[in-house]
Order: C-alpha cells, then sequence, then structure tokens
C-alpha cells in the first residue's frame, strides 16, 4: 500500500489499518496480512478540512453537443485526491456545467496550465479514450527551459521508467524503461532561458519534462526534475523558501499544454483547440 499510495508514507498507511480504515475481503487488515492475486482493497481516507475553491469557473475554450474543453491554471489539480476534493477542476466543471455529465479526457499534472478536455456522455468518453491511447490527438506544449538550447530541432528518443527512489512518482531515463519520444524546436532565446515547443509522440508519465531534464534544460520553476528533486521533497514538507523558488526560476513549472489536434469523435471534422 505505501509504494501505492503516493501521498501517504508507510507510517501514516500503518496509522490507516491501525485504524481500522483497510479491508481486505471485506474484513478489516492487520499490517502483516498477505495479498493474494485478485483480491480487493478498500481504503476509506479520513475527512480532511478543505479551503474553499480558489476558481468558481473555468474558461471555456470549446463547447458543443459531445465535447467541452477549458483552459487550466497552472495551479490546479485536474481530478480529485483523497485530500482536495471540491479544489479540483473536474470538481468545478460538475458545477459549472450541471445539466451535463462530465467525463475527463485526459490529466495534466496540477502545475501544468492548458487546454483541458472533457466529453459530455459515455459514447464520447470512449471515443476519446481510443484516440489517446491509439495516439490520434496530436498535443503541442509550450515549455520555458533553464539554460540556452543549443538546437533548433531535435528528436529525444529516451526510454523512460520509475527512478524507485524516496520520489515515488520520479521518473528517469532507462534502458529497461518504455520508449518514449518527444519532437523539440526552439522558439526563442532568452538571456539564460529557451522557449520550447514541445511535441510528444509517446504518452509517458511526466515525459516532457524528464526528457528537456535530460537534455540539460529542466522547465523553469520543475521541483521535481530540477537536480534530485530537492525542491520536491521541501515542497511536500511546506519549507520552499523564495529562495528555492529563486532558485527554480519560477513559483510553477512553466509548462502549458498549448493545443490539442483531433477528430471529432461525433462530425469527423478536424478540431484545433488552444489556450
Amino acid at each position: 500500500l505505501a509504494r501505492r499510495l503516493h501521498r501517504y508514507s508507510r507510517a501514516e498507511v500503518q496509522r490507516l489499518i491501525k485504524d481500522g480504515r483497510v479491508s481486505l475481503r471485506e474484513r478489516p487488515v492487520k499490517a502483516a496480512d498477505r495479498v493474494g492475486t485478485g483480491d480487493r482493497i478498500v481504503v476509506r481516507y479520513p475527512r480532511r478540512e478543505e479551503a474553499p475553491p480558489r476558481y468558481e469557473r473555468l474558461a471555456v475554450l470549446h463547447e458543443d453537443e459531445w465535447l467541452v474543453a477549458v483552459a487550466k491554471p497552472g495551479d490546479l489539480l485536474s481530478h480529485p485526491t483523497d485530500k482536495i476534493l471540491r479544489g479540483a477542476a473536474t470538481s468545478i466543471l460538475r458545477e459549472q456545467f450541471r445539466d451535463a455529465k462530465l467525463h475527463l479526457a485526459h490529466r495534466l499534472d496540477r502545475e501544468t496550465s492548458g487546454v483541458l478536455l472533457l466529453s459530455k456522455d459515455a459514447a464520447t468518453a470512449r471515443a476519446l479514450m481510443d484516440r489517446f491511447t491509439n495516439r490520434r490527438i496530436a498535443k503541442e506544449y509550450l515549455a520555458l527551459a533553464r539554460g540556452r538550447a543549443g538546437f533548433e530541432r531535435k528528436l529525444v528518443e529516451l526510454p523512460l521508467a520509475r527512478e524507485g527512489g524516496e520520489i515515488k512518482v520520479r521518473q528517469t531515463v532507462s534502458q529497461e524503461g518504455q520508449p518514449a519520444a518527444t519532437e523539440l524546436r526552439r522558439l526563442a532565446l532568452g538571456r539564460d532561458s529557451s522557449l520550447i515547443l514541445a511535441a510528444p509522440r509517446t504518452g509517458r508519465l511526466h515525459q516532457i519534462r524528464v526528457h528537456l531534464a535530460a537534455l540539460g534544460h529542466p522547465v523553469l520553476g520543475d521541483k521535481l526534475y530540477t537536480g534530485a528533486g530537492a525542491a520536491y521533497m521541501k515542497a511536500v514538507r511546506r519549507e520552499l523558501t523564495d529562495g528555492d523558488l529563486a532558485e527554480l526560476g519560477a513559483a510553477r513549472q512553466m509548462l502549458h499544454a498549448w493545443t490539442l489536434r483531433l477528430e471529432h469523435p461525433a462530425t469527423g471534422r478536424t478540431l484545433t483547440l488552444k489556450a
């Protein structure tokens, strides 16, 4: 469970078990209980006090009978977690579009801004899932990256895998990992930064961020992939200082989901969504 529940330490998982909040085969478990293939584990998270949502509505980029696309801010979760329920994009949008049964078509990291696509019915949701799974949706991101990139265009093909260290979500380049490819194009140079257009050919977790970091150009503000991730751990412990943010170059990661291009699942026409 400690490996699966990314926001909980071993001690916190042990507390959940001790408090009777974890069930296996419909009965409370002990930490030493063994799990078998096909077993279903139920975790009842404790309710936490939550601050009111920062946003009441999100800017709509496109809406029709089947789809909604919005501009997600760079300080908002795409979907709820055990700790944040009302302050997630899907929760806000279900209040904003009360007559629609919205389905999230894909996810953006909390600190990534840009186009977020949802469907209004189950059939359209399945069609979008098929398009994302089979790489039939073209995505372009804008990234402000550290340093002056020495390339104008570059195809990065570096396989990715979980790093396996203290930070459970951190990915790394590994020959044992899954194939990953990102097309990069340098759009502009700053004094010590670069504006990069990134088009992922595959959809691995944190792919653009890991590939840019591997080239020595981590995304400005990226706490997880700048260095060994010390800033990320400080952020988790709520110990980040203004000095840390100045060193990172931005208060959040400067990655923006700029464009989604797809064949509309109902009309068959090409739909280009841009934030």
